[in-house]
């Protein structure tokens, strides 16, 4: 972690005034969504037309009326994110300027994503924010022992083409390529601003004319470039991504698989390895059509080279669900201890095991979209720490479906998604475990791959009382459950001979 340590504390912003979180955020109350309406719309409305950085992108924004294409996200995204994508051909010899602000959020990082087969995009060089060095006078924010608010907080970063070195050097991200050949796709992620502040977690909602976005300029030729010569040279593009899969081959893989009605959504009885985590497009998505581990594994390699653009600083645990077995999907689990930020916190929490946790309903590989977001803030736990979901249609929703009783309703939504063969009972749910704590044993960073010589997923076993373990319930029989829902979940020894 790097950074200056900052002693005492600074002023709030002024145009974030502790009253503010109190009037909003009482005491009594949960955490705030996500992203709050007001928050997409000015953030829609500043950064829509930035001419360097398409967006902002994001579960939500791409509904909006008059959003471009570029701005529908459709790999699996997170409802309190924003996302700026650069898509962009860096000449030999020069390098990308990015000057910003480390903004009011929970987590923020640019990615730049390796070029797959297919036009998939995965892992590739990331920067995280707590390691982004200040400009000189600056403070970086995230630093553990520093003010959430200090001020100044000025950073510059450099990209510039090739591979990481060994021994790399500060504040640079470097492309994976060698020049203009293959585009760049540079990913600027922003997690859950905070209240009062816009997409970008810089600009706070009551400036009029505010601009969060970070500002970027070319180094070439001993010159610095910016304005419409720098966009020319480096063909600046706005487009989307790629799905994960073609309509057309998703349905058939359906239609020829060992259950059309439900698959790739598992049978009752393997509910224990209901979740599992995602290491890339082909083994993660098109093998779940294929229930035997050794074939599976056989067919396609799980190594962890990503896809769908995911971000390398995140574990994504995943599994298809489909409400023809029951109109109620129950998840249950341990919540991994978590930053909190949506009630005005100065500082950083010293003992955690992540930065940001959430779960959310999905299409399937050729919608990508989400549904909806819950996130750990607003999660209701019990006693020891554990979160109870229910998944269903709105029509299904059981009554004890609420925080009152310790429970989360996540929205199933449109079930695979918009496209012709979809089925509107069938969905994935994805949890994010984002920027982990080595220290942290039960970590799903900890799963190792599976692999010819060992096939079965250990999951389970590694993350012990953190892994989500779900089931399939009717609504009468949650209801049955009364008040204070204390579903148990029996999960029997892998093969390993551990639970």
């Amino acid at each position: 972690m790097l950074g200056n340590p900052h002693p005492e504390a600074p002023p709030k912003n002024e145009l974030v005034e502790k009253d503010l979180f109190d009037k909003v955020l009482p005491e009594d109350t949960t955490a705030r969504a996500s992203l709050t309406r007001q928050q997409i719309e000015i953030t829609n409305r500043r950064y829509q037309d930035d001419p360097f950085w398409s967006g902002p992108k994001g579960l939500e924004y791409g509904l909006l009326l008059g959003a471009r294409p570029y701005q529908v996200a459709n790999l699996y995204p997170d409802a309190g994110t924003s996302y700026f994508v650069g898509w962009f051909r860096l000449p030999k010899d020069s390098k990308l300027i990015i000057k910003g602000e480390y903004g009011h959020l929970r987590y923020f990082s640019y990615t730049a994503a390796v070029h797959m087969h297919g036009g998939q995009l995965g892992n590739g060089d990331f920067l995280v924010d707590e390691d982004i060095q200040p400009d000189p006078g600056s403070v970086n924010p995230y630093h553990p022992d520093n003010n959430r608010y200090a001020t100044p907080r000025n950073y510059s970063l450099s990209v510039v083409n090739g591979t990481p070195p060994a021994d790399r050097t500060a504040n640079t991200l470097y492309t994976g390529g060698d020049g203009l050949d293959v585009p760049v796709h540079i990913a600027f992620r922003n997690y859950l601003p905070d209240v009062g502040f816009d997409g970008t977690g810089n600009a706070p909602l009551c400036v009029r004319h505010a601009y969060g976005l970070p500002k970027v300029t070319l180094e070439m030729d001993g010159r610095i470039i910016s304005g419409e010569e720098m966009l020319e040279i480096l063909h600046v593009e706005k487009k989307g991504q790629i799905p994960g899969s073609s309509a057309n081959d998703w349905v058939g893989m359906v239609k020829n698989s060992w259950d059309p009605v439900n698959a790739p959504a598992l049978p009752n009885k393997l509910e224990p390895f209901l979740f599992q985590r995602f290491w890339n497009t082909n083994y993660s998505a098109l093998g779940g059509f294929i229930l035997n581990p050794e074939k599976r594994v056989q067919t396609y390699n799980a190594d962890p080279v990503g896809g769908l653009a995911n971000n390398p600083d995140t574990v994504y645990m995943t599994s298809a669900v489909s409400l023809d077995h029951a109109k109620v999907f129950v998840i249950k689990g341990k919540m991994p201890r978590h930053q909190s930020t949506r009630h005005g916190e100065e500082h950083w929490e010293q003992d955690t095991q992540l930065r940001y946790w959430s779960a959310t309903s999905g299409g399937t590989l050729p919608s990508g979209l989400g549904w909806a977001t819950i996130y750990d803030e607003e999660m209701p736990l019990d006693d020891e720490g554990n979160f109870t979901i229910v998944m269903s249609w709105q029509e299904d929703r059981p009554k004890n479906a609420r925080p009152e009783c310790g429970v989360k309703w996540l929205d199933f939504g449109n079930g695979e998604g918009h496209f012709i063969g979809a089925r509107n009972w069938v969905n994935v749910v994805y949890m994010r475990y984002q920027h982990m704590s080595p220290d942290w044993a039960e970590s799903p960073a900890n799963i190792p791959p599976p692999t010819e010589k060992d096939p079965f997923p250990q999951d389970a076993r590694i993350m012990k009382e953190y892994y989500p373990k779900a089931k399939y319930m009717s609504k009468a029989e949650f209801e049955e459950l009364g008040k204070n829902p204390n579903v148990t979940f029996d999960l029997p020894l892998d093969h390993h001979g551990e639970s």
